[in-house]
């Protein structure tokens, strides 16, 4: 079975017991991260050893979500994203926890002072993928971190579509919203993403404990698209879609006690 897990936001605690819910219930020979593995929660440091360390357990794929491009970007110097500063905009929580100290503390850090905490993880960030594409016995199913950005180009294709401006910061992929607007299925692939939280800092607590994945279908009620970005970051839950080889899927739901 494939295991596909969302938008996680430095959440080690949800993650992991999300994670040996999958390994105990499910005969799970990959797991697929969407990506944002990082950023916004306390623990991102925590996140990425925990996960580094268990690849081993069995066949693990990372997708690339905006905040590793951020922090890519940032980290290794690369100037893709002008007048933009990781770290003071959404990066400080990682910061804090690579470096181990405060946050106050982290937001009178430098870059130069920050960097050479990342650099021994970098060959795990970059190692990260755009897509992937699952293959089953009735469905089709593409896995990324925001969906593709152009309906009518497929997965390989999506770049020649871009402004110079957008190839830079990688917008198919990990930067769009477009995917839920969707009314028929995009080269007869079922997607799957995260990057758009289903709640957000202001919803409810009913809200927050009500949030399910979004599953869009068009007027024949064939599946589309599926959201499971459920808003671990805001204190919502943690999700999987479980996928077996005849593409039925069920979802293993955690609530973030981040």
């Amino acid at each position: 079975m494939l295991a596909v897990i969302g938008d996680v936001h430095g959440s080690i605690k949800t993650l992991k017991k999300l994670y040996y819910t999958l390994m105990d219930k499910y005969l799970i020979h990959r797991i697929v991260f969407l990506g944002d593995i990082v950023d916004r929660g306390l623990y991102s440091k925590e996140v990425v050893e925990f996960l580094m360390d268990r690849q081993g357990e069995c066949l693990m794929t990372f997708l690339c979500g905006n905040h590793e491009d951020m922090l890519i970007n940032s980290i290794e110097n690369e100037k893709r994203y002008p007048n933009f500063c990781w770290h003071e905009r959404v990066g400080l929580n990682t910061v804090a926890s690579f470096m181990g100290i405060t946050i106050e503390e982290a937001a009178k850090k430098t870059q130069w002072e920050i960097t050479p905490y990342f650099l021994p993880y970098m060959e795990f960030f970059n190692g990260f993928q755009e897509y992937y594409i699952e293959h089953t016995k009735r469905y089709k199913f593409l896995l990324s971190h925001a969906g593709p950005a152009f309906f009518d180009t497929p997965p390989h294709k999506q770049y020649e579509k871009c402004s110079k401006e957008e190839k830079n910061r990688h917008y198919p992929y990990m930067w769009h919203t477009k995917t839920k607007n969707y009314k028929s299925k995009y080269f007869d692939y079922i997607l799957i993403h995260g990057h758009e939280a289903i709640v957000n800092k202001n919803s409810t607590a009913e809200e927050l404990d009500n949030v399910y994945p979004l599953i869009y279908k068009d007027s024949a009620g064939e599946v589309i698209s599926i959201n499971i970005d459920t808003g671990c970051c805001y204190h919502g839950k943690l999700t999987a879609i479980i996928i077996d080889e005849n593409g039925n899927y069920t979802f293993e739901i955690i609530k973030c006690d981040d």
